[in-house]
């Protein structure tokens, strides 16, 4: 048996130590999810997950903030609702935004704010100082309560929230906004959580506040974030900016029952 030659130990400790770094480097990489982030809000750490596009582009690019519904979390929206598989093609930067653990807007408004709501506030600030973020196009969609949360938020930052999307949900908030929010409600016509009156009569009182609102009762879908729509929700979304007059309401609320494409 040959003898080991001590001066060649540094040398094949140096080359075991190397493969074991590479091994938990490949690990880390293949395991560790580059889309997690934090952010802090007064002293609060607060989760999202990051989607920026990866192509690239002259020009500044639309936000938008997806809220989760009252069990989350936001791990589970992204598996649902696909909307980061838009990203590269849409060109838009995207966040799921994770509750705590889920939205405080069932009480009053306490004095010393919303702590969901001053996470956008905090949240969009350093969004816009790290990337190239058009701030007239900040766009906010939800499912079921995280649905009722960005009915809530957009009447509260009309003035950033360019539009706003509100799936499994139909809340009325009568906050007076600061300018009108265009609304698009999506419930399913098997959607046992929202009472149809709900779905029949909110989107004309939002109108009759001056808020430009499309609702979409897709055929024989219950109680879920319906991705096959999501084209849709993307198309209503970026008809709009904050410098755009267009947000002004239509005729008449538009009320269209689509056919599921998930059923087709």
């Amino acid at each position: 048996m040959p003898r080991l030659n001590k001066k060649r130990l540094p040398l094949l400790f140096a080359i075991a130590t190397a493969i074991v770094a590479l091994a938990i480097g490949i690990w880390y990489i293949t395991h560790h999810d580059w889309h997690r982030r934090t952010i802090a809000v007064h002293g609060v750490s607060r989760r999202y997950l990051w989607y920026p596009p990866t192509t690239r582009s002259t020009e500044l690019r639309p936000l938008v903030l997806a809220y989760h519904g009252f069990n989350g979390p936001a791990e589970r929206l992204r598996r649902s609702a696909k909307l980061h598989d838009m990203v590269d093609s849409h060109g838009f930067y995207l966040a799921y935004i994770q509750g705590d653990p889920t939205w405080h807007f069932f009480e009053r408004d306490e004095l010393g704010g919303n702590p969901d709501v001053e996470m956008f506030d905090v949240l969009t600030d350093q969004l816009l100082a790290d990337y190239a973020i058009d701030p007239d196009r900040i766009y906010v969609v939800g499912i079921s309560r995280g649905g009722d949360f960005v009915v809530h938020l957009s009447l509260r930052r009309s003035t950033k929230v360019a539009a706003m999307v509100s799936q499994g949900a139909c809340l009325l908030d009568e906050h007076p906004a600061e300018r009108p929010v265009p609304m698009m409600f999506i419930v399913g016509t098997r959607d046992e959580e929202v009472r149809p009156v709900k779905v029949e009569t909110y989107p004309d009182l939002y109108r009759e506040r001056g808020h430009a609102v499309e609702v979409l009762r897709p055929e024989g879908v219950p109680h879920r974030w319906e991705a096959p729509l999501n084209e849709e929700v993307w198309q209503f979304l970026t008809q709009y900016s904050l410098n755009d007059p267009a947000a002004v309401p239509a005729e008449e609320v538009k009320v269209e029952e689509v056919e599921s494409a998930s059923d087709q």
